[in-house]
């Protein structure tokens, strides 16, 4: 029997809106070595959202090495690699090469091309192939018919467009590849089938060719090259596995392998998900193929969940920084400690968390940010406290739907950076009206990839067992009676706050386009 220095390990990417992580676990689901790297979005224009890809494989690469040195991990023992992500789609030429930034999932840009597809092909034969609605920046059809009208130069030297995972793959093995739940999301394949749909690739005037080949979650894509081994550290011809969207990892990660599953996974984007072995598909929602196969997962998303915390870091948080230091705390500690000082409620403050639109289940690209309920008595701890309950909210409106097509959760676990605070997971307690399972292992995105990683190398024939242990002996917090009933009547103002404001939220939008042609 191998001993604990010579054990297989395996290692999880995933590949995020505002960061990238990178997780070693051993075969029980434990983490041995972690690393992660933030990047800044980029906005060239009012609604246009880009990254650099580049900077995503530097993180991965930076990340992965770090584990490696510091930990002082035989790169032998990583008998193979995972990767997840988020939503974008880039297009790389035959080399790889990045041919142009990451447009990514909070993107406005492609309305026009939106309302040519539901013009041409139409929103009933897309949600019956790809059981999603049209919309842009979630899904990257609108996106590629941005490029054919107003950058056919880039789809010239286009070889294939690729997602964030399918990025660091091709870096790693020099292999084209998108997994088939994150094709899903490009509104080109059948959703029941997981392939491409090349009668409505046709019809919509998109390059066959510049599709890449489609891979199971734990199909084995590649291998490390001698190249990727000297950056990361990897050992040349570790396998490399096709993962799965930032979702569908984090359902693995998070024990959500049986039909019935629901499960929260909340990080930059919030997610509440529930799997079913039925292909029946709510447009409100979004929906896709799981990494179990004969599952799909409906989901609920929340465009600026932990990335309205970091917003707020960013823009209010340098009273808190230097405090902070001092102590050995980090800024979200200082929020921390404030929001638990802070009464439910926020005194009076409500939060809507649409700072880059909102998709489920509003899908209403104008709306945007509000603090409603400022006064004199308003302080730092009562904004901090609405940013958090207004994310819950969010993820209760979703959920509400979600949940109609499911069995009555026991309770919810939950996964994602937002675990890290006690105190939020309790609002959400108090908001959902569910108790909350605390994850242990709370990256459930890396974990996700690493199991599905450990199935593809043949070291686990079922992920199940491993994967339904990372919710047990977690903390539960179940929701408190007065905070339940207050945070109740608060959701009834949150979502009228949202039908009051929607048509004001299309003019603002229609002003601020006429403010940048003055």
């Amino acid at each position: 029997m191998k001993n604990a220095t010579d054990s297989p390990l395996v290692l999880g990417i995933d590949v995020g809106t505002t960061g990238t992580k990178c997780t070693i676990y051993d075969l029980s689901g434990q983490p041995v070595a972690s690393a992660y790297r933030e990047y800044a979005m980029i906005h060239p224009r009012e609604g246009w959202v880009e990254e650099d890809p580049n900077l995503w494989w530097q993180a991965a690469a930076e990340n992965t090495r770090l584990c490696i040195e510091r930990d002082g991990i035989d790169p032998a023992r990583i008998a193979g690699v995972g990767v997840s992500c988020t939503n974008s789609f880039i297009p790389l030429d035959a080399d790889g090469t990045v041919l142009y930034n990451a447009i990514l999932q909070l993107d406005q840009r492609a309305a026009a091309e939106v309302d040519w597809i539901a013009e041409h092909i139409g929103a009933e034969r897309i949600f019956a192939v790809t059981g999603n609605r049209i919309a842009r920046g979630t899904f990257a059809l609108p996106t590629l018919l941005w490029y054919l009208k107003h950058r056919p130069d880039i789809l010239e030297k286009t070889h294939k467009f690729v997602v964030p995972s399918g990025f660091i793959i091709q870096r790693l093995t020099g292999e084209f590849s998108i997994n088939t739940s994150r094709m899903g999301f490009t509104l080109l394949s059948d959703i029941r089938t997981g392939t491409w749909d090349e009668a409505l690739v046709r019809d919509v005037g998109v390059p066959m060719d510049i599709l890449a080949t489609p891979h199971q979650a734990s199909e084995i894509v590649g291998e490390v090259t001698r190249r990727a081994a000297e950056a990361t550290g990897l050992r040349p011809g570790t396998p490399v596995i096709a993962g799965a969207m930032d979702t569908v990892a984090a359902a693995v990660g998070a024990g959500a392998v049986e039909a019935g599953s629901t499960f929260l996974a909340i990080g930059t984007c919030g997610r509440s998900c529930f799997s079913t072995d039925r292909p029946q598909f709510d447009d409100r929602l979004m929906n896709c193929r799981h990494a179990i196969e004969g599952q799909w997962l409906n989901v609920q998303a929340t465009n600026a969940a932990g990335a309205s915390l970091r917003w707020f870091r960013d823009v209010f948080g340098d009273a808190f920084a230097g405090p902070a230091r001092e102590t050995g705390a980090s800024v979200y500690d200082a929020f921390n400690a404030k929001v638990e000082a802070t009464p439910a409620g926020a005194n009076g403050l409500i939060y809507l968390p649409y700072l880059a639109g909102e998709r489920c289940p509003i899908w209403d690209p104008d709306a945007r940010g509000v603090f409603f309920g400022l006064s004199f008595s308003t302080d730092f701890g009562d904004m901090v406290r609405a940013v958090m309950e207004g994310v819950a909210f969010s993820i209760r409106q979703g959920q509400e739907i979600a949940l109609a097509h499911a069995p009555r959760p026991e309770s919810l676990s939950l996964g994602g950076g937002i675990a890290n605070s006690r105190v939020w997971c309790q609002i959400f307690a108090d908001v959902l009206g569910y108790p909350i399972q605390r994850l242990r292992v709370n990256e459930t995105e890396t974990l996700g990839s690493a199991l599905l990683a450990a199935k593809g190398v043949g070291l686990l024939d079922d992920i199940s067992d491993v994967a339904k242990a990372t919710v047990r002996n977690c903390e539960v917090l179940t929701p408190r009676p007065a905070e339940a009933a207050y945070y109740s009547e608060a959701f009834a103002l949150y979502e009228q706050l949202y039908t009051d404001l929607k048509s004001d939220f299309a003019t603002l939008g229609r002003l601020k386009q006429g403010a940048r042609r003055t």
